[in-house]
């Protein structure tokens, strides 16, 4: 039986992106010109989705190494447009192997289609026209994917944003707010989504709250950067009632800069699914051996674009493990990849005094306890100076004096219970386990064995 109408359609225009985008690639892309021409790749076995296959792995390390050889160079491509040709800015992600972020370089036809892209996903969302965005994502000192995609939203909405601003601060350009000044900011604007990292965010509502600012108008918690728990959802539904949402909505995303946009869930009961498969392609894969793995099984993310002219990937590894189906949703009924196991960072699972263990059971844990401000977890050896001494896991929180002595005596045998090792518990002075002023996410996890 042959495959149902939408899919056919969406699979021949796949196709016929991916046949322009690995032809410019061949003629006009650095890294994968020279990769084709050393591994014998011939463009006349590329012609379908899974063709992809006869491709190598790209490894994150290999983007890093040199960011400007993975973009198209005009003068070789050919036949572009102007739109296709023309810079129109950089944001930047990871680190390279020098240690400055590395660039990833949008055409005036990659900026249309992120935007085109940044509305169907916050229509998805359920973003209105009387929308106020409040942008929580720190200003730093290099335009982020993060900063700029609630902007991009604004703008291809047309609806107004206002941007916290906040950050580390630097003598000489005092342009960033503290983050009771961005309370105020967001308060004053009357502002109705709130969009930010989800550790941020949760620590934004709480001051909100504390200070007794009015935001009566907000309505909506959109996330993307960090996981959010089921507890940090109902906390964030609860600052929205608290502050008169009488239909309180978050959505968290599944997102990455090389996607310039990212999975979005249409209701807050919904998995993240792919709203814009026509724009990129994503194989879960083994990362040893580069073979797909069959839909729903859990493996290695690669991102494979469709249709960019700027900074182009094929079968990029994301870094994440991932279980995807292709599959319309049945909520909005969208066709497009759909999240079946939640994504986790490759090497998340750690060893800790013999035990495989999975911190992100601890986090959910530590972060549905209202009292505990921040949290962090630090694997290290007993005998600093031995490295066969016995491994310590220490919780390490911030929270108030009078909750304090609970928290000592409860933590340990919940920890113990979800992971099956107890851990110490340490008390850290109000930021200094992480300042949302100097990073955009926390560092939730600290191996100091590694050292």
């Amino acid at each position: 039986m042959g495959l149902p109408e939408e899919f056919r359609k969406l699979r021949e225009l796949r196709e016929t992106r991916l046949r322009r985008t690995v032809a410019l690639c061949a003629r006009a892309h650095p890294f994968y010109k020279k990769r084709f021409e050393e591994e014998k790749i011939s463009l006349a076995g590329i012609r379908t989705l899974d063709d992809l296959e006869k491709l190598p792995l790209t490894e994150k390390s290999d983007f890093m190494a040199d960011p400007r050889a993975f973009s198209l160079d005009p003068e070789l491509a050919g036949d572009l447009t102007f739109e296709e040709r023309t810079l129109w800015n950089v944001a930047y992600t990871t680190g390279t192997t020098s240690g400055r972020p590395s660039p990833f370089f949008n055409t005036t036809h990659d900026q249309y289609h992120i935007m085109m892209q940044a509305r169907t996903c916050n229509e998805t969302e359920g973003l209105r026209p009387d929308d106020l965005i409040a942008n929580l994502y720190p200003l730093s000192s290099m335009p982020t994917g993060a900063f700029l995609c609630p902007v991009r939203s604004a703008e291809i909405l047309g609806i107004p944003i206002v941007s916290a601003l906040t950050g580390s601060p630097h003598p000489d350009y005092p342009v960033r707010r503290n983050l009771g000044e961005a309370v105020d900011a967001v308060a004053a604007a009357g502002a109705t989504v709130i969009w930010g990292v989800p550790s941020f965010v949760r620590r934004f509502l709480r001051l909100a709250r504390e200070r007794g600012a009015r935001m009566d108008r907000a309505r909506m918690v959109l996330t993307t950067g960090e996981a959010v728990s089921a507890a940090l959802r109902e906390e964030y539904l609860d600052h929205l009632r608290h502050f008169g949402a009488k239909d309180p909505q978050v959505r968290s995303r599944y997102a990455a800069t090389e996607m310039q946009g990212g999975f979005v869930q249409c209701t807050g009961e919904a998995i993240p699914h792919n709203v814009v498969p026509e724009l990129y392609y994503l194989e879960v894969v083994d990362p040893e051996t580069g073979r797909r793995l069959p839909e729903g099984e859990e493996g290695s993310v690669a991102l494979t674009h469709l249709h960019r002219r700027g900074t182009v990937l094929l079968r990029y590894l994301i870094g994440d493990l991932i279980g995807l189906r292709l599959e319309a949703c049945p909520h909005c009924g969208r066709l497009g990849e759909r999240i079946v196991s939640s994504p986790r960072r490759t090497g998340d699972l750690v060893k800790v005094k013999g035990m495989l263990i999975n911190p992100d059971l601890v986090y959910e844990l530590l972060s549905s306890d209202r009292a505990i401000r921040e949290f962090q977890l630090v694997i290290r050896k007993s005998e600093a100076s031995d490295p066969d001494s016995m491994d310590e896991l220490i919780v390490r929180l911030e929270a108030s004096e009078a909750e304090r002595g609970r928290l000592s005596s409860e933590v340990p045998g919940l920890v113990r219970a979800a992971v099956m090792v107890t851990p110490e518990v340490e008390f850290a002075p109000e930021g200094e386990i992480h300042d949302p002023m100097k990073n955009l996410k926390a560092r939730r996890l600290v191996d100091l064995r590694k050292k």
